[in-house]
Protein backbone atom coordinates (compact mmCIF):
# COMPACT_ATOMS: atom_id res chain seq x y z
CA UNK A 1 0.00 0.00 0.00
CA UNK A 2 1.55 3.52 -1.23
CA UNK A 3 2.16 6.21 1.82
CA UNK A 4 -0.48 8.59 2.36
CA UNK A 5 -0.35 11.74 3.82
CA UNK A 6 -2.16 12.20 6.79
CA UNK A 7 -3.68 15.48 5.15
CA UNK A 8 -5.20 13.22 1.86
CA UNK A 9 -6.98 11.44 4.58
CA UNK A 10 -10.79 11.82 4.81
CA UNK A 11 -11.39 13.61 8.58
CA UNK A 12 -13.53 11.09 10.91
CA UNK A 13 -16.97 12.63 11.89
CA UNK A 14 -16.13 12.15 15.26
CA UNK A 15 -14.07 10.09 17.59
CA UNK A 16 -15.21 6.80 18.56
CA UNK A 17 -13.50 4.21 21.37
CA UNK A 18 -13.09 1.77 19.03
CA UNK A 19 -10.54 3.88 16.76
CA UNK A 20 -7.28 3.26 15.99
CA UNK A 21 -4.01 5.38 16.13
CA UNK A 22 -0.87 3.87 15.26
CA UNK A 23 1.63 4.45 18.14
CA UNK A 24 5.51 3.86 18.26
CA UNK A 25 5.69 0.95 21.56
CA UNK A 26 9.63 0.74 22.17
CA UNK A 27 10.62 0.78 18.83
CA UNK A 28 7.97 -1.77 17.34
CA UNK A 29 4.81 -0.28 15.66
CA UNK A 30 1.41 -1.13 17.25
CA UNK A 31 -1.69 0.50 17.49
CA UNK A 32 -3.95 1.47 20.18
CA UNK A 33 -7.49 2.53 20.45
CA UNK A 34 -8.94 5.96 21.32
CA UNK A 35 -10.68 4.34 24.45
CA UNK A 36 -6.56 3.37 25.67
CA UNK A 37 -5.58 6.32 24.62
CA UNK A 38 -8.50 8.59 26.53
CA UNK A 39 -7.97 5.72 29.48
CA UNK A 40 -3.96 6.68 29.81
CA UNK A 41 -4.90 10.68 29.60
CA UNK A 42 -6.89 9.88 32.93
CA UNK A 43 -4.91 8.19 34.93
CA UNK A 44 -1.77 9.84 33.76
CA UNK A 45 -2.81 13.43 34.07
CA UNK A 46 -5.14 13.04 36.98
CA UNK A 47 -3.46 10.34 39.32
CA UNK A 48 -2.95 11.59 42.84
CA UNK A 49 -5.61 14.46 42.16
CA UNK A 50 -8.87 14.96 44.39
CA UNK A 51 -11.63 17.41 43.95
CA UNK A 52 -13.67 18.68 41.14
CA UNK A 53 -11.39 19.04 37.66
CA UNK A 54 -11.02 22.61 36.21
CA UNK A 55 -9.32 24.43 33.42
CA UNK A 56 -8.14 28.04 34.05
CA UNK A 57 -6.03 30.11 31.45
CA UNK A 58 -5.49 26.43 29.80
CA UNK A 59 -4.39 24.69 32.93
CA UNK A 60 -6.12 21.89 34.46
CA UNK A 61 -6.37 21.48 38.14
CA UNK A 62 -8.08 19.72 40.83
CA UNK A 63 -10.14 21.80 43.81
CA UNK A 64 -11.13 20.62 45.91
CA UNK A 65 -13.65 23.90 46.84
CA UNK A 66 -15.25 25.80 44.02
CA UNK A 67 -17.14 28.45 45.74
CA UNK A 68 -16.23 30.67 43.41
CA UNK A 69 -17.60 29.13 40.67
CA UNK A 70 -21.32 29.63 42.19
CA UNK A 71 -23.06 32.53 42.83
CA UNK A 72 -24.75 33.47 45.70
CA UNK A 73 -28.21 32.77 45.95
CA UNK A 74 -30.89 35.11 45.73
CA UNK A 75 -34.98 35.07 45.94
CA UNK A 76 -35.28 34.42 42.62
CA UNK A 77 -32.12 31.90 41.75
CA UNK A 78 -30.46 29.13 43.23
CA UNK A 79 -27.11 29.27 44.96
CA UNK A 80 -24.48 29.43 47.31
CA UNK A 81 -25.64 30.58 50.48
CA UNK A 82 -24.25 30.76 54.10
CA UNK A 83 -25.89 29.02 57.51
CA UNK A 84 -26.97 31.72 59.65
CA UNK A 85 -25.65 31.72 63.46
CA UNK A 86 -26.79 31.94 66.52
CA UNK A 87 -26.79 35.95 66.74
CA UNK A 88 -27.73 36.03 63.06
CA UNK A 89 -30.97 34.06 64.15
CA UNK A 90 -31.53 36.26 67.42
CA UNK A 91 -30.78 39.35 65.12
CA UNK A 92 -33.61 38.21 63.33
CA UNK A 93 -33.17 40.63 60.50
CA UNK A 94 -30.75 38.65 57.89
CA UNK A 95 -32.39 37.80 54.33
CA UNK A 96 -29.58 36.40 52.93
CA UNK A 97 -28.53 33.50 55.00
CA UNK A 98 -30.45 30.08 55.41
CA UNK A 99 -32.03 28.40 58.93
CA UNK A 100 -30.67 24.82 59.74
CA UNK A 101 -33.03 23.29 62.31
CA UNK A 102 -30.91 23.16 65.09
CA UNK A 103 -30.94 26.86 64.96
CA UNK A 104 -34.50 28.28 63.97
CA UNK A 105 -35.22 28.30 67.72
CA UNK A 106 -32.54 30.98 68.43
CA UNK A 107 -35.20 33.43 66.54
CA UNK A 108 -37.24 35.71 69.01
CA UNK A 109 -40.56 34.64 67.21
CA UNK A 110 -39.47 30.92 68.37
CA UNK A 111 -40.96 29.14 71.58
CA UNK A 112 -37.95 28.23 73.47
CA UNK A 113 -39.77 25.71 75.67
CA UNK A 114 -43.37 24.24 75.99
CA UNK A 115 -44.72 21.16 77.90
CA UNK A 116 -48.04 19.34 78.95
CA UNK A 117 -48.36 17.33 82.17
CA UNK A 118 -50.66 15.56 84.65
CA UNK A 119 -51.37 17.94 87.65
CA UNK A 120 -50.93 16.34 90.98
CA UNK A 121 -47.79 14.14 89.35
CA UNK A 122 -44.46 14.59 87.81
CA UNK A 123 -45.66 12.85 84.55
CA UNK A 124 -44.44 15.00 81.16
CA UNK A 125 -46.94 14.19 78.63
CA UNK A 126 -45.50 16.25 75.62
CA UNK A 127 -42.69 18.79 75.92
CA UNK A 128 -39.91 21.02 74.19
CA UNK A 129 -36.73 21.35 75.78
CA UNK A 130 -37.80 20.53 79.29
CA UNK A 131 -35.87 18.59 82.02
CA UNK A 132 -38.98 17.72 84.51
CA UNK A 133 -41.73 18.76 86.43
CA UNK A 134 -42.06 18.74 90.40
CA UNK A 135 -45.49 18.21 92.01
CA UNK A 136 -45.03 20.78 94.88
CA UNK A 137 -48.43 20.93 96.29
CA UNK A 138 -52.35 21.12 95.65
CA UNK A 139 -52.58 23.50 92.63
CA UNK A 140 -48.82 24.32 92.62
CA UNK A 141 -46.22 22.78 90.34
CA UNK A 142 -42.63 23.77 89.57
CA UNK A 143 -40.48 22.90 86.00
CA UNK A 144 -37.39 22.77 84.95
CA UNK A 145 -36.62 24.08 81.28
CA UNK A 146 -33.74 21.83 79.27
CA UNK A 147 -31.56 24.98 77.58
CA UNK A 148 -32.08 28.33 80.27
CA UNK A 149 -32.87 31.15 78.92
CA UNK A 150 -30.25 34.11 79.09
CA UNK A 151 -32.11 35.36 82.11
CA UNK A 152 -35.45 35.88 83.79
CA UNK A 153 -36.82 38.58 81.69
CA UNK A 154 -38.82 35.82 79.43
CA UNK A 155 -42.33 35.77 78.19
CA UNK A 156 -44.62 33.14 79.00
CA UNK A 157 -48.04 31.52 79.35
CA UNK A 158 -49.71 29.24 81.70
CA UNK A 159 -53.35 27.31 81.25
CA UNK A 160 -54.94 23.85 82.33
CA UNK A 161 -57.41 21.61 80.59
CA UNK A 162 -60.17 20.38 83.49
CA UNK A 163 -63.12 18.40 81.96
CA UNK A 164 -64.53 18.13 85.29
CA UNK A 165 -66.78 20.52 87.49
CA UNK A 166 -63.57 21.38 89.07
CA UNK A 167 -63.08 25.12 88.49
CA UNK A 168 -65.62 25.58 86.22
CA UNK A 169 -69.04 25.13 87.56
CA UNK A 170 -71.64 28.24 87.75
CA UNK A 171 -70.33 29.23 91.10
CA UNK A 172 -66.60 29.82 91.04
CA UNK A 173 -64.13 30.56 88.82
CA UNK A 174 -60.37 29.31 87.84
CA UNK A 175 -57.20 30.77 87.40
CA UNK A 176 -53.89 30.44 86.96
CA UNK A 177 -50.52 31.65 86.43
CA UNK A 178 -46.87 31.91 86.57
CA UNK A 179 -45.72 32.74 90.53
CA UNK A 180 -41.68 32.45 89.72
CA UNK A 181 -39.66 32.62 86.71
CA UNK A 182 -36.16 32.29 86.18
CA UNK A 183 -33.29 31.78 83.99
CA UNK A 184 -34.22 27.90 83.81
CA UNK A 185 -37.06 27.34 86.14
CA UNK A 186 -40.32 28.47 86.79
CA UNK A 187 -43.63 27.53 89.13
CA UNK A 188 -47.19 27.89 88.32
CA UNK A 189 -50.61 28.08 90.52
CA UNK A 190 -53.94 27.43 89.75
CA UNK A 191 -56.68 27.58 92.32
CA UNK A 192 -60.53 28.68 92.10
CA UNK A 193 -62.50 31.38 93.98
CA UNK A 194 -65.74 30.65 94.78
CA UNK A 195 -69.37 32.73 94.39
CA UNK A 196 -67.96 33.89 91.35
CA UNK A 197 -65.01 35.91 93.34
CA UNK A 198 -66.86 37.22 96.25
CA UNK A 199 -65.22 34.30 98.56
CA UNK A 200 -61.31 33.38 99.71
CA UNK A 201 -60.30 31.32 96.83
CA UNK A 202 -58.22 27.82 97.40
CA UNK A 203 -55.85 25.87 95.37
CA UNK A 204 -57.03 23.50 93.08
CA UNK A 205 -55.40 20.56 90.75
CA UNK A 206 -57.19 20.63 87.41
CA UNK A 207 -56.22 17.75 85.17
CA UNK A 208 -53.72 18.81 83.31
CA UNK A 209 -50.88 21.47 82.75
CA UNK A 210 -49.44 23.76 80.12
CA UNK A 211 -46.84 26.29 80.14
CA UNK A 212 -44.77 27.60 77.51
CA UNK A 213 -41.99 30.52 76.94
CA UNK A 214 -40.34 33.44 74.34
CA UNK A 215 -37.34 34.81 75.44
CA UNK A 216 -33.83 34.96 74.67
CA UNK A 217 -32.09 31.50 74.41
CA UNK A 218 -28.53 31.17 76.61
Amino acid sequence: MADTKISALTAASAVADGNEFAINEAGSSRKASALQIANYVRDELFAGLTGVVRSDAGALSADADVTDLVAAASDTAAGKIEIAVQSEQETGTDNTRAVTPGRQHFHPSACKFWVRWTANSTTILASYNMTSIADTAVGDADGTIGTDFSGADWCGIVTTQDATANGWDADSIQSCGFNAMAAGTFGVLAGIMIDGGTAAGNLIDPQQWMALGFGDHA
